[in-house]
């Protein structure tokens, strides 16, 4: 996006699964929200719904959409004993075109710095982020690392875990949007940057409903900072994107 003026409010969405009702009632949703940019954090994929419908709804849209292990997965024809594994040879030419193309990351230039969009991290679309918590264990990685220390990345936007929550290191925030599945609270998100803030939204069936949590960009008094994920010490409190339960 070189060519294009930094953006400033964008919308997020999650991996997708084939939630094709969703995704199109995300996508309007979104087009009414006076975004620069729609983002997809990839694995289209495995799912219950259409997924060559899920293909041209991204297409059409123009959403920025990276590849998720799943769609690798589809398109090497690895991996397809999951449940609700869609196969190559079902998928209409368009789709196998528009998921062979999609790129590991894009790198979008917003007003407040440099964002990073992949599955996992970077090029590695299997990595987890986590620092630790009672009921999930520690999940570092090197690439991250690597960003944090380089300086260049502001913000960094993943899926894969499927869980909408912030974690803040110094100089970079990363953002994970979640995903369509009804099995992890579906939901997608819109981040002000111009502003430096988040909100999140959760489905309601197959609607989008109102807003359950906004939390700022940069890490408040609350949040614990991160010099890099060898730090991580399983003391941690999510700064999750959800309504409190």
């Amino acid at each position: 996006m070189s060519d294009q003026p930094p953006v400033r409010r964008i919308g997020i969405v999650g991996d997708v699964h084939a939630e094709h009702g969703r995704l199109a009632e995300a996508l309007q949703w979104l087009h009414g929200q006076r975004v620069d940019a729609v983002i997809c954090t990839g694995d289209v994929a495995d799912g219950p719904g259409d997924v060559d419908l899920c293909c041209r709804l991204l297409d059409e849209a123009a959403a920025l959409t990276v590849r998720g292990n799943h769609d690798r997965w589809l398109l090497q024809d690895r991996v397809r004993h999951i449940a609700q594994a869609h196969r190559r040879e079902d998928l209409l030419d368009a789709s196998i075109e528009f998921l062979d193309t999609l790129p590991a990351t894009i790198e979008i230039d917003t007003v407040a710095g440099a964002l990073l969009l992949c599955h996992g991290v970077g090029g590695n679309d299997l990595r987890k982020v986590w620092p630790g918590t009672e009921r999930m264990p520690i999940e570092r990685s090197a690439e991250l690392d690597a960003l944090v220390a380089e300086g260049r990345t502001r913000f960094l936007v993943n899926g894969h875990m499927h869980y909408r929550v912030l974690i803040d290191f110094h100089g970079l925030t990363l953002l994970n949007a979640g995903t369509l599945t009804s099995r992890h609270r579906p939901g997608i998100s819109v981040a002000d940057v111009e502003a430096g803030a988040v909100s999140a939204y959760e489905f309601a069936g197959e609607r989008v409903g109102g807003r359950v949590a906004e939390r700022p960009l940069d890490a408040d008094p609350q949040r614990r900072v991160w010099r890099d994920t060898q730090e991580f010490d399983g003391n941690w409190l999510p700064v999750a994107l959800y309504a409190p339960r």
